[in-house]
């Protein structure tokens, strides 16, 4: 079994952040509930642009599955102890989109 993940990096004017996530992420449904993701985001506190970049990987081999978040966790900790972890992987694709960061629109709140 091999396990799809990727490596994304959200970056909005001089803020950024790099993570993990189970499977590829093509838009923000995808990316909401991973905590460093939605860490990020609670920074921002006004209208912007939020660039995304991902890496997606395969690690394993045969039919692929959407790491969980446990594994993303153990992935994460082989790349604290070896940074050369990700060379070991598949790399199969790369992934950009952007997303129109709203805060207020997001929680319905309304300016009076």
């Amino acid at each position: 079994m091999a396990l799809l993940f990727s490596a994304v990096r959200a970056t909005a004017k001089d803020q950024e952040v790099e993570f993990l996530v189970g499977g590829i992420p093509r838009e923000y449904d995808d990316l909401e509930g991973w905590t460093a993701f939605d860490r990020f985001m609670e920074d921002i506190d006004e209208e912007t642009e939020v660039a995304i970049h991902a890496e997606a990987y395969l690690y394993g081999e045969e039919e692929s599955n959407r790491a969980t978040p446990e594994e993303v966790a153990y992935f994460m900790k082989r790349i604290e102890m070896d940074n050369t972890f990700l060379s070991r992987c598949d790399n199969i694709e790369s992934v950009d989109f952007t997303i129109n960061w709203s805060p207020e629109e997001l929680f319905n709140m309304e300016v009076q």
